[in-house]
């Protein structure tokens, strides 16, 4: 069951998010390693339902718990901690709110967190991610398996990833552009991954449009970060935000009073949105891909 997104629960969200970014401003805890561990949640629990069509997917939950519960994973000990002090918080919210926190922290991106994710307790496995050997063939498949197929956002996910993943000198880094012009530079020391990054022409087309154009970038980031981070997230979550966002900005504009005529005809609006938004999800349940 997906938990109750109430103004409590927000609450709750609020709190948690200001303690993540008290552990990254004040270096305690590194930024990359929370947007490492919010990639690793969603790529697992993708890979799990995806084994589970093909009929194995208790092995892979028992590898996933004995290699990610290691008493070395800090991450994984950090968010516990919050999730004691929170524990009407589901996990996969504390591990996306971690993310986009450390996305934040590394590049100034806001991005929107929606509260509302079922409660899992696979754990993120980090082998779940793109692998640095995979082909462009493979590395589309590993993508595919969280509904995410467009090169733009292939190719900036995977610029986040290359950052989540350089350990220590991940700190001092940022989430800009910069990783697409050294690529660019150094096209002929390219590693694996990044050979298929250059090797497969939409990649390419990519890589130099990042190179050059810092705001693509970041716009697609976000796109994508976003399209990741809420794959799994119940219909009623998106109506709801999406209901709320709309009354909260006509009350700006318009004020409480005049608001309330136009509130209510707006509110209807965005249901009846929502709904052919709903039924477009629905349609695409079918795919082996889509889990909740």
């Amino acid at each position: 069951m997906a938990p109750r997104v109430d103004e409590n629960y927000r609450k709750e969200i609020n709190e948690a998010r200001t303690e993540l970014e008290n552990l990254v401003k004040s270096k305690e805890f590194s930024a990359p390693d929370f947007l490492r561990l919010a990639y690793a949640s969603q790529f697992t629990i993708a890979n799990s339902h995806h084994n589970d069509d093909a009929g194995n997917t208790t092995s892979t939950d028992d590898a996933t718990k004995k290699k990610t519960q290691s008493p070395n994973n800090n991450s994984l000990k950090t968010i516990a901690k919050i999730k004691a002090k929170h524990p009407i918080i589901t996990y996969p919210d504390l591990y996306q709110l971690a993310g986009v926190v450390a996305v934040k922290e590394l590049g100034g991106l806001d991005i929107e967190f929606v509260p509302g994710r079922t409660e899992s307790l696979i754990s993120p496995d980090e082998s779940c991610l793109p692998d640095v050997k995979q082909s462009p063939a493979e590395l589309r498949d590993v993508f595919r398996k969280v509904e995410i197929s467009d090169p733009k956002h292939i190719v900036a996910l995977y610029g986040g990833l290359k950052l989540a993943t350089a350990g220590a000198q991940g700190a001092n880094l940022k989430l800009d552009n910069s990783y697409f012009v050294d690529l660019v530079d150094k096209k002929k020391d390219s590693s694996p991954a990044e050979k298929a990054l250059l090797d497969d022409q939409e990649f390419h087309n990519c890589v130099r449009c990042y190179a050059t154009h810092k705001e693509d970038f970041f716009e697609n980031y976000e796109e994508a970060h976003k399209k990741l981070a809420d794959l799994g997230l119940p219909y009623s979550a998106f109506i709801k935000s999406t209901l709320e966002k709309s009354a909260s900005q006509v009350k700006k504009v318009l004020g409480a009073q005049k608001a309330v005529g136009v509130g209510v005809a707006v509110a209807a609006a965005v249901v009846i949105l929502s709904f052919f938004y709903v039924i477009n999800r629905r349609t695409a349940k079918n795919s082996p891909h889509q889990f909740q």
